[in-house]
């Protein structure tokens, strides 16, 4: 009956939210503003390339008047990054090449055409209307109702692709695998991400096998005797790895689940431990493969307001103090563990896994397969903490040496080196996806010599054991490649311009941090990438920010914008990270987000 009543609950909460979506009047300019920016990123390419090294000047034709002053940027901006290098060869134009823009709309669609000497080029792109916010909706919905992520997910793909398509459902329902799954694939960063994850569960694989990881367990067991003291190792080992959220993540889950397991602690709650503590730390670290991303959005919103000098390291400094979600939620997890209270599901979660022995709930679906749970150490071999310890601390070591070297480390003098800043710089340019996928194969090389080197197991036995671990990615790896597809999906039909322009104009200076820090959080649960959350909010937040009151307030939004990206990370079930940190602790995903959400809204409120 309960059950029943809490169906009926999320169907009612969905209509309304729905009604609710419909009564809307979100700000058109501002969404006709954000469909220019996109289109004209999607057809310029085509005009240089038919003109190389030639910068532009515009004339315009059907031209609304508040998108004069976003076709000047838009074209300035364009021409500065297009200019010539010194050592190429000059434009062939004594002076910018005129273009002519016309902008026209439909029932459906905005289109902007731009024509240039001898031929024309017209893109065009969907209208954002309050649909726009129905794909994630749906997906969280299916998810609440029927326990099955993957169909959810799925759904939501293709109600997202059908509404980017009105009265096409044939090219809809193509779209799907043809344009959305193609962009999620053929994004040669997720595939590093999935390869560093397999790769890692794989390491796991042998230094289960061999005996490694029970080793660990019985080298820690005078730090780890209490279920306090271990999620204290779990909390604080997690503040050390602080240099990427993914490598935090996996390094810790897949550390501590064999200890957890053993004191019966719940999965989600090592989940939530994990979790809680990854992004926060890479967010506020100042020296981590976030820095770089950050300072560059800070940077460029900086340098398009008059009258400040500021720099946009300095600006994530300064506004370090401002975020408190990510303080709170560190201090929260240690809070929880000190004082072993827990509440909401998290608590029958516990009381389940002290009472019942079970670490998970009972049809439970965990993101890494039964087969990797399999993966026991052989008999009578000798159990060696280090067979366990060298390959995660050579992942560790990996990371950051490559890091260091992926973002031109070696350039500096070693005096340079001691420059924070400078610091921030090298990790900022490195190529994490590259780094990780390098750092975790080297970690699996380690572990391949060490078991061979004593005789541990043979090759056949070692080959067997990092293949079931790499395979056990399987239905996470599927999660995780529809959840970036649906935000591709969302990217399409505007789910996050169509949030901003509802809600920006009834911001008032005093409100305005926590109205951001809640516009932020809403569009990162929507899209489930808090990085992308940060991409569209800052550019937006920041000069908002500057008209409105100041200095002061624009550093103080930049913290709200950056913090809420992160909480509505942690309590979307569509978030990359939430789903990584489902699968290194080999959680339940929708047990794990249930369970750590009490927690999130708990920081937030406070």
């Amino acid at each position: 009956m309960w059950k029943w009543l809490q169906r009926i609950g999320i169907v009612l909460g969905f209509i309304g939210l729905s009604w609710g979506l419909m009564q809307l009047s979100p700000d058109q300019d501002y969404l006709r503003q954000q469909q220019f920016k996109t289109l004209f990123k999607a057809v310029m390419p085509q005009v240089q390339a038919a003109h190389p090294n030639a910068s532009f000047q515009a004339q315009t034709l059907y031209w609304p008047d508040h998108l004069q002053s976003p076709l000047k940027s838009q074209l300035a901006q364009w021409n500065q990054d297009n200019a010539a290098e010194p050592n190429q060869l000059k434009p062939v134009q004594n002076k910018a090449l005129p273009l002519q823009f016309k902008w026209s709309n439909s029932r459906w669609n905005d289109q902007l055409t731009v024509v240039a000497p001898e031929k024309a080029y017209t893109v065009e792109r969907l209208k954002v209307r309050w649909t726009a916010a129905l794909p994630p909706l749906i997906a969280v919905t299916l998810a609440l109702l029927t326990q099955r992520l993957v169909l959810s997910l799925f759904l939501a793909i293709v109600c997202g692709s059908l509404l980017a398509t009105p009265g096409n459902p044939v090219t809809g329902i193509s779209n799907v695998l043809m344009v959305h799954g193609a962009h999620a694939l053929g994004d040669f960063f997720h595939i590093q991400i999935l390869l560093f994850a397999g790769l890692l569960l794989g390491m796991v694989g042998i230094m289960n096998v061999s005996g490694g990881t029970r080793g660990v367990i019985q080298a820690l067991q005078r730090f780890v005797s209490t279920r306090r003291s271990t999620q204290a190792v779990t909390w604080i080992m997690g503040m050390f790895v602080f240099f990427d959220d993914y490598a935090n993540s996996f390094v810790i889950g897949t550390t501590m689940r064999s200890v957890t397991d053993r004191l019966k602690i719940s999965r989600e709650k090592l989940a939530y431990l994990v979790d809680s503590t990854a992004a926060p730390v890479s967010g506020l670290a100042i020296i981590s493969t976030w820095i770089g991303y950050e300072v560059g959005l800070f940077q460029e919103a900086i340098n398009a307001l008059e009258g400040i000098q500021l720099g946009g390291y300095q600006a994530f400094v300064q506004a370090l103090p401002y975020r408190f979600y990510c303080i709170l939620t560190l201090i929260m997890v240690g809070l929880v563990v000190w004082l072993k209270r827990d509440f909401g599901p998290m608590y029958h979660a516990e009381v389940r896994a002290i009472k019942e022995g079970l670490i998970l709930r009972d049809g439970a679906s965990p993101l890494t397969s039964s087969t990797f749970n399999g993966l026991d150490a052989k008999e009578n071999i000798p159990l060696r903490w280090i067979n366990a310890a060298v390959p995660v601390f050579t992942v560790i070591i990996a990371t950051l040496v490559g890091l260091f070297i992926s973002g031109g480390g070696t350039a500096y003098s070693i005096s340079q080196l001691f420059s924070v800043q400078t610091l921030g710089t090298i990790f900022s340019g490195a190529n994490s996806g590259s780094v990780l996928l390098y750092s975790s194969l080297a970690g699996c090389l380690a572990a391949a010599i060490l078991v061979l080197i004593q005789g541990i197991l043979s090759p056949w036995e070692l080959a067997v054991a990092w293949g079931k671990g790499m395979s056990s990615i399987g239905l996470a790896s599927v999660i995780l490649v529809l959840a970036w597809m649906l935000n591709d999906v969302s990217s399409n039909i505007g789910t996050a311009p169509f949030l901003i322009a509802v809600i920006r104009d009834i911001i008032q200076p005093l409100w305005l941090p926590l109205l951001i820090f809640l516009l932020a959080g809403a569009v990162a649960f929507s899209t489930g990438s808090s990085w992308s959350t940060m991409a569209i909010l800052i550019p937006v937040a920041v000069p908002l920010a500057y008209e409105l009151g100041d200095a002061s307030l624009m550093i103080i939004a930049m913290g709200a914008v950056l913090d809420g990206a992160i909480f509505g990370d942690h309590c979307s079930p569509l978030s990359d990270t939430t789903i990584l940190s489902s699968m290194a602790c080999s959680s339940d995903h929708l047990d794990h987000v249930k369970t750590q959400m009490p927690y999130a809204l708990v920081t937030m409120v406070a």
